[in-house]
């Protein structure tokens, strides 16, 4: 497996981290779909929420590398 630096520009994912990709791959995705937590609520609701709410995902895409940092930037798309 081949480690890529990554870099979330905005977003409920903001920030660093890594992406762990096959070694034949020679750059990260051009997009990702990446499941969102749902929030905690305590007791029914948080039965309810699980049984009837719709996990959220958020959709990165790939804008360019830093030659800086060497780390991909992802900008979030859209939130479906």
């Amino acid at each position: 497996m081949k480690d890529f630096a990554i870099r979330y520009l905005n977003g409920p994912l903001q920030g660093d981290g890594s992406m762990s990709v096959p070694d034949d791959t020679p750059e990260p995705p051009l997009v990702q779909r990446i499941p969102l937590p749902r929030e905690r609520e305590p007791g029914i609701r948080s039965t309810m929420s699980k049984t009837y709410i719709p996990l959220l995902h958020a959709i990165y895409e790939r804008a360019a590398l830093n030659s800086e940092t060497g780390a991909w930037e992802f900008s979030l798309v859209r939130i479906e």
